[in-house]
This record gives C-alpha cells, sequence and structure tokens, in this order.
C-alpha cells in the first residue's frame, strides 16, 4: 500500500508539472515540453519528454525498472465527435466538448513486466482547458499487445526515448524526490495544525 501511495503522489506531481503551456497551429501541431511520436488515421501521440522520470520505489528510491511520463493523444475529425457522441449516449457532461481536441494522461511503464499503467485521464479542449478527470486502473500487457497497435508503437517509442536519455530522467527524477519530501513535509505540518487546533477547541 505504501508503494502504492507514493507511486501515484509520484504521478500526480508529474501531471502537474507537465501540463503543456500551448501549441502552434500546424498539421501536426508542436507542443511545449512534449514530443512528437507518430500519429495514426485520427490520433496524434505525444509524450512528456521534458519531465519524464523514473517512478520511486517504497524507500522513495530512483526505480528505474519504471517510467513515468506524461502523454497527449489529440483527434483529428471525425473522432472527436465520436466520442462526444458516445457521452452523450451515456448522459455524461458536455459542456464545453463542443472544442473537444484530445486527452492527456499520466503513465507507467514496467521495463521489467513490459506493461503500460494509464494511471489517470483527462479530456481537453483546444487549448489544454480539462474537461473532464477521472483515475484510471487501464493496463496494456505489451508482451501480447500486437506490435503494429498505436498503443505498442507508442510505448516502445517512450522506452527507446528513455533509453537514450538516461541522465535526463535520473535528473528529473531526484527533481521530483525533492518536490515529493516537501508536499509530505508539508501535509504533515499541516496535519500537526489541525490537531493542535482540535486539542485548543
Amino acid at each position: 500500500m505504501k508503494k502504492h501511495m507514493i507511486t501515484l503522489l509520484g504521478a500526480l506531481f508529474a501531471l502537474f508539472l507537465m501540463l503543456p503551456a500551448g501549441f502552434a497551429q500546424a498539421k501536426t501541431p508542436e507542443i511545449n515540453d512534449y514530443q512528437w511520436a507518430f500519429s495514426s488515421d485520427q490520433t496524434n501521440y505525444y509524450f512528456g519528454n521534458k519531465k519524464m522520470s523514473y517512478a520511486l520505489d517504497e524507500h522513495g528510491d530512483i526505480d528505474k525498472s519504471r517510467l513515468l511520463f506524461s502523454t497527449i493523444m489529440t483527434y483529428e475529425p471525425p473522432k472527436p465527435q465520436a466520442i462526444i457522441t458516445q457521452r452523450e449516449a451515456r448522459g455524461q457532461k458536455l459542456s464545453g466538448y463542443a472544442n473537444f481536441h484530445g486527452i492527456i494522461e499520466v503513465r507507467e511503464i514496467d521495463l521489467d513486466k513490459k506493461t503500460v499503467w494509464i494511471r489517470s485521464h483527462n479530456d481537453v479542449d483546444t487549448v489544454f482547458n480539462i474537461l473532464s478527470s477521472e483515475n484510471s486502473d487501464q493496463l496494456y500487457d505489451l508482451k501480447v499487445l500486437p506490435k503494429d497497435q498505436p498503443e505498442y508503437i507508442f510505448a516502445q517509442q517512450v522506452i527507446d526515448y528513455a533509453a537514450k536519455h538516461k541522465d535526463d530522467l535520473k535528473d528529473n527524477t531526484k527533481s521530483m524526490q525533492k518536490e515529493l519530501k516537501a508536499a509530505q513535509k508539508a501535509a504533515a505540518k499541516n496535519k500537526d495544525s489541525n490537531k493542535d487546533n482540535t486539542t485548543q477547541k
């Protein structure tokens, strides 16, 4: 449980730090701090190369067997409308979806187990305002996923990038460790403060 909580906190930090600052209009838009991986018929795949890191183990130490990163998938017509139609059929929120453009997710790749775990999912509009947000436990097993499937191709490109940028990932992870420790310290201080206030009453 402790291991999952630490990793989840790391994922949340990664999500907040890797939200895109904007993009330039083009056939395949460039997105700040994200690298374009490839495009399928209706989807453009990006990963957050500037903040990609290793995950942390139960002791808060660097675990080089697991990659933690943010992804963006932008959609081309008619896919956005198809997703809007699905949401409407399920009675889900549609506010802001006139400008629905794609999704941002936090993902973790286990290099030993060859799995991709989607940690969180956010629908976004054309300027990356979040339209809806949810936790996720979707898992892809790269050992059984066909190699011509977009999810396999995308994961492999991320793995290849990580293998060539180990020093950058290590530096990013150390920064994440510091932020996690600072957040834990602040949370503990806030807990003690609330406890004192309750005692005084």
